[in-house]
């Protein structure tokens, strides 16, 4: 079983956690800890933060951790999963959303079919991309140039929510890219 678990894409497995909040969260967060465990290349860290999150919604109800997620992501900037919101604005935001779609496009990632709506920058999209493709250069640059820019500013944003359950999912997606910029400089 293991071997099976070591293959699966831990971008992937977040990105799915980062999504709106369905029936089989918990089952999908245990799932994560499984897979991140084959993977001992990360702090042990990652694997904490994410069986502090399963604690904390625990007890949740599904309309709860919903509504939790839509206050969270969606009715703050200072959260917003849209990457780009926390490091550019005006153009250069619109620049680089244009440059990621072209990405996207080049490397024949399904964006269309996946954003359900979202724009490029956001980060289950931008997860998922990275778990899709097979470019190591490709997203070892879109690792360092973007993704843990903005990752550096949307955990801290999270350290002044301490009562928010989200706060452990974005340190682990943190701590793994973290960990991925530094492997990779």
């Amino acid at each position: 079983m293991t071997e099976t678990l070591v293959g699966k894409d831990p971008y992937t497995q977040f990105a799915g956690l980062l999504d709106y909040p369905r029936e089989d969260m918990r089952g999908r967060v245990d799932e994560a800890v499984n897979i991140i465990s084959g993977h001992p290349e990360y702090p042990a860290e990652v694997i904490a933060s994410l069986k502090e999150f399963r604690k904390s919604i625990e007890d949740m109800t599904l309309d709860d951790l919903q509504g939790m997620y839509s206050y969270t992501f969606e009715m703050s900037s200072d959260l917003s999963l849209d990457l780009g919101s926390h490091i550019l604005e005006g153009f250069k935001r619109s620049g680089n959303l244009l440059n990621i779609k072209t990405m996207y496009r080049r490397f024949e990632f399904p964006f269309e079919s996946l954003s359900r709506g979202e724009l490029p920058d956001h980060l289950p999209l931008v997860l998922r991309f990275l778990g899709f493709s097979r470019d190591e250069q490709v997203k070892k640059d879109f690792k360092v140039d973007f993704v843990i820019r903005a990752l550096e500013k949307l955990h801290k944003n999270f350290l002044n929510n301490q009562e928010n359950p989200y706060r452990h999912l974005i340190t682990a997606v943190y701590k793994i890219i973290d960990r991925d910029v530094k492997e990779v400089k």
